[in-house]
């Protein structure tokens, strides 16, 4: 008795559809331009990578000051924050921010595990709060408040 030939199995027609970036980008219409300040350039780097392979186009900078250079003289869908920055941190640099008029969402990256952090960004004018490590559907989570070109702080 011969032993059963095995058929190869069929091919599919399509690929399976892809799951990351492109697809998040895909359900928004357009990249985001967003501002990153993250003091840590391997972190900046692993969360730029992110973003960027979700479609979006990043600007880093590493302290509060230069983040307030480039809101002055750029525009962003969003800002994302360590808190823990050198210098001014990441909630006093949110609270300057938004004492300068910018509009647009925060949104807090930290390593900080206190209980307190989340609500403290809250207090400080972010929309939204995740903690690090961070994965791209987290990153994807965490952008789903940002509408392009449409304000999201409360006017005072």
């Amino acid at each position: 008795m011969r032993p059963a030939r095995r058929r190869p199995a069929p091919s599919p027609a399509a690929p399976a559809p892809h799951t990351g970036g492109e697809s998040l980008l895909a359900s928004r219409g357009k990249p985001l331009s967003l501002l990153l300040v993250e003091d840590d350039p391997t972190v900046a780097e692993v969360i730029a990578g992110l973003l960027k392979a979700q479609g979006h186009r990043i600007t880093h900078v590493a302290h509060a000051l230069a983040a307030l250079a480039e809101v002055a003289t750029g525009s962003f869908d969003a800002a994302l924050l360590d808190l823990d920055l050198p210098g001014l941190d990441g909630l006093a640099l949110a609270q300057q921010l938004r004492r300068q008029g910018y509009t647009r969402p925060l949104l807090a990256i930290t390593a900080r595990a206190d209980a307190d952090a989340e609500s403290q960004t809250m207090a400080a004018g972010f929309q939204a709060f995740v903690r690090k490590p961070v994965t791209m559907a987290m990153l994807g989570g965490l952008l789903a408040c940002v509408t392009p070109d449409k304000p999201s702080a409360p006017t005072e």
